[in-house]
């Protein structure tokens, strides 16, 4: 169980949101050859890597833990429990696809004896602000797409409509070119 939102917002608008983070406390963690890496400087955001935590040393220790011969953090786990995942979309220009980014947190998790730990309420607090800046940055915007449906004979088009949290810039790049919002 966590609490999730899901966006499209390339690497500029994300390094907004990283900033962000920053300035509320949170140290920046990925991974880098099979280790976790964390900062409190925006350079450690890098295009090549998609996925980021954002720690908040206030919330407990961040336990590491080894798998596989690679280091990772997160999970319904003390570790997921003072960590909020993010990422921004990859821009696929030989597919016209954009990928979905999201932000994400646990709300708890249950320890090896069966009880609850909820995640703490720094977390919480640092996530909704983190997520109105997410809403801010890619707004909610009603996307209308065409769709075929191939299963008939004539082939009809149907109107779908939904409401999807989109950046300016990449809102741009599905309605003037034509680019796909992958799920």
């Amino acid at each position: 169980m966590g609490k999730q939102i899901n966006y499209y917002m390339g690497f500029k608008d994300f390094i907004k949101v990283a900033q962000f983070a920053l300035d509320l406390g949170c140290v920046i963690c990925r991974e880098e050859n099979k280790k976790i890496i964390c900062s409190n400087q925006i350079d450690i955001v890098i295009p090549s890597v998609k996925r980021y935590f954002f720690y908040l040393p206030e919330a407990g220790e961040l336990h590491v833990r080894t798998e596989n011969g690679r280091e990772e953090i997160g999970g319904y786990n003390a570790s997921g429990n003072v960590l909020i995942e993010a990422g921004f979309s990859y821009v696929k220009h030989d597919r016209k696809t954009l990928t979905r980014g999201r932000l994400f947190s646990i709300t708890g998790y249950y320890d090896e004896s069966g009880n609850w730990m909820g995640r703490p309420e720094c977390v919480k607090k640092a996530y909704d602000k983190i997520a109105r800046k997410v809403k801010k940055t890619a707004p909610f915007t009603e996307i209308t797409e065409i769709i075929t449906d191939f299963s008939t004979d004539d082939y009809g088009q149907t109107e779908w409509k939904r409401k999807e949290y989109i950046s300016p810039e990449l809102l741009e790049l599905k309605m003037r070119k034509g680019y796909k919002l992958s799920l």
